[in-house]
């Protein structure tokens, strides 16, 4: 596994977390709305990493998480290749969450019904991409977009 990311779900309808990476900071991820994670550390495990990340990215103070399980391993299409596993948890505690490093300008909560299916759209960074527009030209593509899929076949009623 190379990295980790955590799912975190609230309310009733669920909502989830996600935090847009920096669109003035140059990097591979750019613009993009993703879920707090990032690389495992040595000596550091997928949970701890997830929990770490949302920390330093998004102001999520760990003890307020309770921890669901673990999603499938998924892949990031682009080279190099990225495994990431998706660590779902559930607030439980009260929590500020803001961005909270240079490496985030934006954190939202979106509840899963409101993501529609995939069409092209524009991206502020990327151009045209296949995903679904937020209110905001918010962005949702890649390996976030196939996350909240899976999400939303476990947690949504069709």
């Amino acid at each position: 596994m190379d990295a980790a990311v955590l799912v975190l779900l609230f309310g009733t309808p669920p909502r989830v977390l996600m935090v847009r990476k920096n669109c003035l900071v140059s990097g591979r991820f750019s613009c993009d709305l993703a879920f707090p994670g990032g690389h495992i550390k040595k000596g550091e495990t997928y949970i701890d990493a997830a929990l770490r990340e949302a920390w330093e990215e998004a102001n999520v103070f760990p003890k307020f998480v309770k921890i669901l399980g673990v999603m499938d391993v998924h892949e990031t299409a682009s080279k190099p290749v990225v495994k990431v596993l998706p660590v779902i948890g559930a607030l439980n505690g009260p929590i500020d969450a803001k961005p909270k490093d240079t490496e985030v300008d934006y954190v939202i909560w979106i509840p899963l019904d409101s993501i529609g299916e995939p069409r092209l759209v524009f991206h502020p960074i990327r151009g045209y991409v296949y995903g679904y527009t937020l209110p905001g030209n918010l962005v949702i593509w890649g390996l976030s977009y196939r996350i909240i899929n899976d999400l939303k076949s476990k947690f949504c009623k069709s």
